[in-house]
This record gives structure tokens, C-alpha cells and sequence, in this order.
């Protein structure tokens, strides 16, 4: 006969409570963040062309009348995202290497095969190639 479920108290139990714990900090500084009105760019100017010309170093074209000046600081957050993503798929390319005993495993290779040459059947691998046929066949 059951008894009904019961709950498991211990050690496991401590990232569960850390979880709740960190998105109820997070609930408490966002609810009492006074939030103001939007501050945006002036009508006509294009934002994306400020960055090009701060970028590209064309201050003549950057400082005519109603420009936006000092766009150094959007530069170096675009340096930053960069890096931070070229980092990124670094870490996820060296991630994605498959390695056996050691060595890098190329992801063409048999793995049932003794011939550590072998290429990939095309044809879905329903079909021997010459080299692989038994003599009986």
C-alpha cells in the first residue's frame, strides 16, 4: 500500500534554493528601479551612420550640424561583442572536437572498419566499395 509521495530533504535540494533565492534578488532590484522616460537621438540622424563614420574615422562627415558626437563609446562596446563572440565560437568549435584515447577523431572516419583511411559511402552506405567486398561475394 503507498503512502503518498514524500519529499526528499537534503544537500541535492541547496540549487534549487539558490535558484529561487537569486531570481527573487533579481524580481526585487528590478521592481524598485525607477525607470524614466526615453532619451533618444534627434529626429533625422541615423545612429548607425554616427558609429560608421566614428569607425571608420570620418570626423568631417560626423560633425556637421545635429550630428551625434562622441560615438567612441558605441565603438568600443561593437570591439567588445566581438571579441567576446569570436571567443565564443572558438570555445564552441574546440567544444564540438570529438577525441578517442587522446586524438582528434575526423568525423569522416569508419568506425567499425580497420582502415582508418576509409571515405564516407555516399550512397547512405548500402553498398560495398571494391576494397571492402569479401572474396566470396
Amino acid at each position: 500500500m503507498t503512502t503518498g509521495p514524500r519529499l526528499r530533504v537534503g544537500g541535492h535540494l541547496l540549487p534549487g534554493v539558490l535558484a529561487v533565492a537569486l531570481f527573487g534578488l533579481i524580481a526585487l532590484v528590478v521592481l524598485n528601479t525607477p525607470f524614466e522616460g526615453m532619451a533618444g537621438y534627434p529626429d533625422g540622424i541615423s545612429v548607425t551612420a554616427e558609429v560608421g563614420y566614428a569607425l571608420l574615422d570620418f570626423t568631417a562627415l560626423q560633425s556637421g550640424e545635429g550630428a551625434i558626437g562622441d560615438t567612441e563609446h558605441f565603438l568600443v562596446s561593437f570591439f567588445l561583442m566581438a571579441v567576446v563572440l569570436d571567443a565564443a565560437l572558438d570555445a564552441s568549435l574546440v567544444l564540438a572536437k570529438r577525441e578517442e584515447a587522446g586524438e582528434v577523431v575526423s568525423p569522416y572516419a569508419s568506425s567499425g572498419g580497420s582502415d582508418s583511411g576509409a571515405q564516407p559511402a555516399t550512397d547512405g552506405g548500402s553498398e560495398l566499395h571494391e576494397d571492402e567486398r569479401g572474396e566470396g561475394e
